[in-house]
């Protein structure tokens, strides 16, 4: 005894009802920007353990390479 499609239109148009478009626009834009700031921090985890994993060159092996 779920939700139909139905049940899910009339519960939606009644929020739409009671909050307006613009306060609906506002959560829908707030709740992106927080989505998209947590997969970019994830992201950005993930580059910073393969950036760690990698062994650092040292200036004289730079040096070293550019010569080659």
């Amino acid at each position: 005894m779920g939700f139909g499609p139905l049940e899910l239109v009339i519960v939606l148009f009644l929020v739409f009802l009671l909050l307006g478009p613009k306060r609906i626009a506002g959560l829908l834009k707030s709740s992106g920007r927080g989505l998209y700031d947590f997969t970019e921090s994830l992201g950005r985890n993930k580059k910073d353990k393969e950036n760690k994993e990698l062994p650092k060159e040292s200036p004289e092996e730079k040096k070293r390479i550019e010569r080659k």
